[in-house]
């Protein structure tokens, strides 16, 4: 795959307001919509996070986007656009003198914060992966009341375009996923080296029941390795982590 095949943003579709973006970029391939479509709202009343979360945001605030990728990634391969996703965040943050880190699974922080966050849907077609729809939702001039989040403008100490953010994001998007036909490697490193749990002790929830241990591993496919205290090392894949906190 070139990175003229991905080339996110050769279509955009600007809107105000709508239940969730990825409502909307789903509605759009559908249609036909070409690979690379790229879906914004100022707002979302029903947007949605993992595990049955929502995202809000102030209206205006922040950057809200939805975009179809059309690909034909290995079904093992999958996690890679969550990585994609939030890779390309900290490429952004990074440009606008922000340094972030990645907390598994899907989320961007600063300093114990929330930013950003990604939510990956796709398609399957004979247990093959045909369609992505990649939502990110990141916190440009304004951040969630009651949470513990942050914004782009607070952490750089100056209001930010949304324009060039957005801007930003797809060039973030464009880069990383241009790798997706490639080795693993670039990513792999990239996630490690951006994390911010490797070595620290965190709770995993998964099937209701939660472990505690510290982060002896991460890798962009198979997940984390926990170390527990007594010693026994656990696996927890992306999609089967229901919830994580630091401990």
């Amino acid at each position: 795959m070139t990175p003229e095949s991905i080339w996110p943003g050769r279509r955009i579709v600007c809107v105000e307001t709508c239940e969730s973006t990825n409502d909307l970029a789903w509605r759009a391939a559908f249609e036909g919509a070409p690979h690379g479509t790229a879906i914004f709202a100022d707002e979302q009343t029903r947007g949605r996070g993992r595990q049955g979360r929502t995202w809000t945001a102030p209206r205006a605030s922040g950057i809200l986007c939805s975009i179809l990728l059309r690909t034909e990634l290995d079904a093992d391969h999958s996690p890679l656009v969550t990585v994609v996703g939030a890779l390309a965040v900290t490429e952004v943050t990074r440009r606008f003198g922000v340094p972030t880190r990645i907390r598994f699974p899907n989320d961007v922080y600063v300093g114990g914060r929330k930013l950003a966050g990604v939510l990956v849907e796709a398609r399957f077609i004979s247990s093959r992966p045909d369609l992505f729809i990649l939502g990110i939702g990141l916190n440009v001039n304004g951040r969630p009341m009651g949470l513990p989040a942050t914004s782009l403008a607070e952490e750089a100490g100056h209001e930010l375009s949304r324009p060039a953010v957005a801007r930003a994001l797809l060039e973030g998007v464009d880069e990383w996923g241009a790798r997706l036909d490639g080795p693993v490697d670039p990513f792999q490193e990239a996630w490690s080296s951006r994390s911010e749990l490797l070595d620290r002790s965190v709770r995993v929830w998964e099937n209701g029941k939660s472990t505690t241990g510290t982060v002896s591993a991460i890798h962009c496919l198979e997940g984390i390795e926990l170390r527990l205290h007594t010693g026994h090392v656990r696996f927890y894949r992306s999609e089967h982590v229901e919830r994580l906190e630091m401990v």
